[in-house]
C-alpha cells in the first residue's frame, strides 16, 4: 500500500469508526466486528486501537470501563465534538459510500475473490508448469478482450 493510500485508507478508518460510534457506544471487538458486518472488511486491532487513542486525545471519543459479567471492558462513544466533527466529513462520507458500493458490486460479481486469485498466481506463477500457463494465458485474452469491448462503450466514459 502505497503512503497515499494508506493515509486515504487511515482518513476512511476514521470516519467509519466515528460513524459506528455515532450510531451506538461499543467496546473494541464490537467496533471491529460492526465495522466487518456493516462495511465488508474487518480491521486489525492493530489498526482500530491506536485510532481509538489518538481519537480520544482529540477530544472526538471518550471511553468508559463497563461491568460485563465477571470483565471490564472499555465502551468508547462520541462526544459532542465528535458529532461536530462528524457533520463535516460528508464529502468523505460521500466517497465512501460510493466505494463501498462499488465493494458490494465487486463481491457479488466474484472480482474479489478474482483479485485475490490473480494476486497469487502474480506471486507463484514461476512454479507453475508451461502448459498451466498457457491455459492461463488463452483465458487471459478473452478475459482482457471483455475488458476491451466494455471499456470502449460510451456509456462507460
Amino acid at each position: 500500500m502505497s503512503g497515499m493510500d494508506r493515509r486515504y485508507f487511515k482518513g476512511m478508518l476514521r470516519v467509519i469508526v466515528l460513524k459506528s460510534l455515532a450510531e451506538k457506544p461499543l467496546h473494541g471487538y464490537g467496533l471491529i466486528a460492526r465495522i466487518e458486518s456493516e462495511y465488508g472488511f474487518k480491521p486489525s486491532p492493530g489498526a482500530v486501537y491506536p485510532l481509538l487513542k489518538k481519537l480520544i486525545e482529540e477530544g472526538l471519543v471518550e471511553v468508559e470501563a463497563k461491568r460485563v459479567g465477571d470483565r471490564v471492558v472499555k465502551v468508547y462513544r462520541l462526544t459532542d465534538k465528535g458529532v461536530e466533527y462528524l457533520k463535516g466529513c460528508k464529502e468523505t462520507e460521500l466517497m465512501l459510500e460510493d466505494f463501498l458500493r462499488k465493494m458490494r458490486i465487486a463481491r457479488e460479481i466474484g472480482l474479489l475473490t478474482l483479485a485475490m486469485n490473480l494476486l497469487w498466481l502474480f506471486r507463484n506463477i514461476e512454479r507453475l508448469p508451461p502448459e498451466r500457463i498457457e491455459e492461463f494465458k488463452k483465458k487471459f485474452m478473452e478475459l482482457n478482450g471483455m475488458f476491451s469491448e466494455v471499456r470502449g462503450l460510451q456509456t462507460w466514459m
